[in-house]
């Protein structure tokens, strides 16, 4: 007596808009026609929710596998692009299944022969280029009519109603998160790195976007700085000054991977849609960013990298730790000073290739103390701060930072107030359960944990009191005490880098020498005098930067040349 053939039932759907219960559907009628042709079914593997182009599909792999094991004698599915709509992946099934003498049958078209496979998987590839175009004439129709097509930025919240029924392709601004991204910019303006923004917010306990999505996770860098060109990052999102790209990448599948990538396309080609409505920012805080960016990208191009792996450009790009970083050149060398040796004001510069490569290289110069250094270049700045000019942008800028603080403090209140009620609800679920006797060991450790976070959210919201706008009235004396310590608050980890920045604007490098008959080191600027004499507009945050603009300024008229 024959054996009945054995089947192995395969079943997909790929897309969002097709039911789940498909794959269900496509296996009961597999098996019905299974017992119609008195096939033995032994097996049945299904993929859900995954692309017919991708040929990584856990369950088609294990297909496969099936077919190379010869654990079937039939492979039965509802039609060809089930198995795949990818042509090139379509015929190494059939060529599999054809050398392990395993048949594929569709409930289509039955036995699938090579002709059947030509015409099913070009129409196949056909379908899904197809799918694409019209998809994105879809999204394209949306957009110009003045709705989202998706994918809901951090900051934005789906429009309801007023009987608080969502409205599909509209968008509001979230107000909570909206004091995020103008805490973002703020900070960013004010010269901090993405890395330390992401690490305060993490410190403060705000969600951050994968969060919002449900997908865990904390800031990093990469979420605020994103991809400049390609519109990615918190940094980067026109949305947030009321401005819609729509159309600026394109997507394809990798032949290798099967994965998507996204290309660039030709700006002639984007779409630029004015949604006033949905800004978040007001153009000044969007331009300031944008100038430190193009200061970013200033000094990226300037740091060419010397090494086959570019580790070099991000050592020149690293935040600066002291006013005069990177700013230093040896006199014989050419090289740079680098910083070392004691601690506090007895920190000293050195030539690193004197000291690392040896006196073939460099035959070098005695140390040259930070303290001495900074000191001078800083008291050549004094003279000029202390002009009237100088101190009315000062009490401007002074004016204008007591604002930002206000708006900040406030808006912390708020930010604080919200994340207090949500851990509230969520501790009061918590407790409930445990109420209802659900108080397993993972429930109470995540009630301690909420605990913890809305103790600490508390202690955060007292300190976030808004200060109050008011010029004291001491302020002239506070200014030239200012003046007066400028190296002292120049040299201050936290305002250094931010100081150098803008220093190197207008200044190349500074050259170190040592004169040998005086017992003194000897001091020479190079830089864009001119760009220093025309320098009018202020570089950053309030109390640094017109004060560096001024200092900078007042450095140019002075002179660029002595001996320490």
């Amino acid at each position: 007596m024959t054996k009945p053939l054995r089947a192995i039932i395969y079943a997909c759907y790929s897309t969002d808009l097709q039911n789940p219960n498909s794959v269900q559907d496509q296996i009961d009628k597999c098996r019905i026609e299974a017992r119609k042709q008195g096939w033995v079914v032994v097996g049945e593997r299904a993929d859900h929710g995954i692309s017919g182009t991708r040929n990584d599909r856990p369950d088609f792999k294990e297909l496969l596998k099936d077919v190379q094991a010869r654990s079937c004698d039939i492979v039965l599915t509802e039609s060809l692009d089930r198995i795949s709509r990818d042509q090139e992946d379509a015929a190494h099934f059939f060529k599999q299944a054809t050398y392990h003498d395993v048949e594929i049958y569709t409930l289509e078209h039955g036995i699938v022969n090579p002709i059947q496979l030509g015409f099913s998987s070009t129409m196949a590839a056909v379908f899904i280029d197809a799918l694409a175009a019209k998809t994105h004439r879809g999204l394209t129709g949306k957009i110009r009519s003045g709705k989202s097509a998706g994918g809901r930025s951090y900051g934005y919240k789906v429009a309801q109603d007023t009987r608080g029924v969502e409205i599909v392709g509209e968008l509001d601004i979230d107000e909570d998160e909206a004091i995020v991204i103008r805490r973002i910019f703020r900070e960013f303006v004010a010269g901090r790195s993405a890395q330390q923004i992401a690490a305060g917010l993490n410190e403060d306990l705000i969600p951050s976007p994968r969060h919002k999505a449900g997908q865990g996770g904390h800031w990093k860098q990469n979420t605020i700085n994103g991809n400049r060109a390609r519109g990615t990052g918190i940094l980067n999102n026109e949305l947030y000054i009321g401005r819609r790209i729509w159309n600026r990448l394109n997507y394809r599948r990798d032949p290798d991977t099967r994965k998507k990538v996204s290309r660039l396309n030709d700006p002639d080609k984007w779409e630029v849609f004015e949604v006033p409505d949905l800004a978040i920012l007001d153009m000044d805080l969007w331009e300031a960013a944008k100038e430190r960016q193009d200061q970013q990208a200033k000094s990226r191009a300037q740091h060419a990298p010397t090494d086959k792996n570019g580790l070099s450009v991000s050592q020149g790009l690293r935040r600066r730790k002291y006013l005069l970083s990177g700013l230093l050149k040896c006199k014989t060398c050419q090289g740079n000073l680098t910083i070392g040796g004691g601690s506090g004001t007895r920190k000293t510069y050195y030539c690193a290739n004197a000291k690392e490569k040896g006196p073939a290289v460099c035959s070098g110069m005695p140390g040259l103390r930070k303290d001495i250094i900074e000191e001078n270049v800083v008291s050549r700045m004094r003279n000029g701060l202390l002009q009237e000019e100088a101190y009315q942008q000062f009490k401007k800028d002074f004016l204008r930072h007591q604002t930002a603080a206000s708006q900040d403090g406030e808006a912390k209140l708020h930010l604080k107030d919200a994340q207090i009620r949500e851990r509230e609800a969520k501790k009061a679920n918590l407790i409930e359960a445990v109420e209802n006797g659900l108080g397993s060991k993972l429930i109470i450790e995540h009630l301690d944990k909420v605990d913890a976070e809305l103790t600490k959210l508390k202690a955060q919201r007292a300190e976030a009191t808004p200060q109050k706008i008011d010029l004291p009235d001491d302020l002239p004396m506070i200014y030239r005490a200012h003046v007066a310590e400028l190296a002292e608050t120049l040299s201050d980890e936290t305002v250094a880098g931010r100081a150098g920045d803008a220093l190197r604007d207008f200044i190349n490098q500074i050259i170190i020498g040592y004169d040998a008959d005086l017992n003194a080191h000897t001091v020479e600027f190079s830089g864009n005098l001119a760009e220093i004499l025309n320098a009018k507009k202020p570089t950053g945050s309030a109390g640094l930067s017109t004060s560096t603009v001024k200092t900078l300024e007042t450095f140019a008229k002075v002179g660029c040349g002595s001996r320490i």
